[in-house]
């Protein structure tokens, strides 16, 4: 795999590859990301850059029979660890491992690395389980890692969400992530870093990745799916950042329909002082998960910006597309300018409280309370 497989981040390519020249690379290293911003094939990239004897300045050569090996994911020297369980076909007796569904890992990440947690569960067959990382795992690193290179250079670690570690395992390991062997490098993806223990954390090289950039994302939703520049740029904002996000917005209209119903409930509400609407709308938004709170959210500031930029009369900048035109003049017409500057303000801050896990019921009837005073 190659850097120019990853959907943008640029600059967190850049900071992997300096990190790397200038001799500043830790042992161990956390990325932290949202599902959907690239880590996986960002730190896979980087691993063949490492490891290729023809790397140029900025990426692995992606021909020789290193890359080729990277490629499809069977370099003997690096090694994957990924949140298991037991299936129908797989017994607690049997004490599963990553090595255990290494064939299903390989197959994923090479059709496509973009995917979610649910996604791998769903290609291992574990059904309604969660995966988890257990202390067998933890004493099969630590006895991998303890032997020599195959090739003579160095090994790898991958560890993908890592948050799923249980708490023996993660202090069984404490000692080797702070105290590797000499050319080992442990690279570890979190969707959610608050989970880890802090012993680990601290022992690691904290890499933040961002959320893709509107223009790659875009262009990519144009590539992949054939859009307009309207369409794709609609997805990629609504989507805050994602790949798999933005995939999953264009694929289930249910999402989208009921946003468009929410968001319709609690503006006909605010506009027609009918407060049972909007107290219907709060209580129905309140009850589902955040995930979904935050799709909405974002959905909406995407609408008011769009309806302000018709009210202005620049639908070149709008980007609506064909599909919500009608509805978005409607809105653009009846909505108060003074509103927009307000609803921004309200949004944002509503999403930001529903990252920091603030009472759903709160939120939404704060956000609905002062969207109709404000409209």
């Amino acid at each position: 795999m190659q850097f120019t497989q990853v959907v943008g981040q640029s600059m967190a390519k850049e900071r992997l590859v300096t990190m790397f020249k200038d001799n500043k690379l830790s042992h161990a290293v956390m990325l932290c990301e949202k599902p959907g911003y690239g880590a996986l094939p960002l730190v896979l990239s980087f691993i063949s850059y490492m490891l290729c004897p023809n790397r140029s300045a900025n990426d692995s050569c992606g021909s020789c029979p290193v890359c080729n090996r990277t490629g499809k994911m069977i370099h003997p020297d690096i090694h994957f660890v990924m949140p298991v369980n037991t299936t129908k076909t797989i017994s607690s007796d049997k004490k599963p491992v990553s090595d255990t569904f290494l064939q299903e890992w390989r197959e994923v990440i090479i059709k496509d690395p973009y995917f979610t947690e649910q996604d791998w569960y769903n290609k291992i067959g574990i059904e309604n389980k969660v995966g988890n990382i257990g202390v067998n795992e933890a004493n099969l690193i630590i006895k991998k890692m303890g032997l020599m290179s195959y090739e003579g250079g160095d090994k790898f670690m991958f560890v993908w969400l890592p948050e799923k570690m249980n708490q023996e395992a993660a202090n069984k390991l404490l000692k080797f992530i702070e105290e590797p062997s000499e050319g080992t490098y442990i690279f570890m993806i979190t969707h959610a870093p608050e989970k880890i223990i802090p012993t680990i954390l601290s022992r690691c090289q904290i890499v933040r990745i961002p959320p893709i950039g509107l223009d790659e994302l875009s262009g990519e939703l144009m590539e992949e799916f054939d859009l307009s520049g309207d369409e794709a740029t609609f997805f990629a904002r609504i989507s805050g950042g994602s790949l798999v996000r933005a995939r999953e917005l264009m694929f289930d209209t249910q999402i989208m329909q009921q946003h468009d119903i929410q968001l319709g409930s609690l503006l006909e509400g605010c506009a027609s002082k009918d407060l049972s609407k909007v107290i219907e709308f709060w209580e129905e938004i309140s009850a589902t998960n955040r995930d979904n709170q935050k799709m909405f959210l974002e959905y909406a500031l995407e609408f008011v910006r769009m309806a302000l930029m018709l009210s202005k009369g620049l639908p070149e900048i709008a980007n609506v597309p064909p599909s919500k035109m009608k509805q978005l003049l409607y809105w653009s017409e009846k909505l108060k300018p003074s509103f927009y500057g307000k609803a921004y303000d309200i949004l944002n801050q509503a999403l930001e409280d529903v990252s920091r896990n603030v009472n759903s019921k709160y939120i939404f009837a704060d956000l609905g309370n002062r969207f109709f005073l404000s409209l």
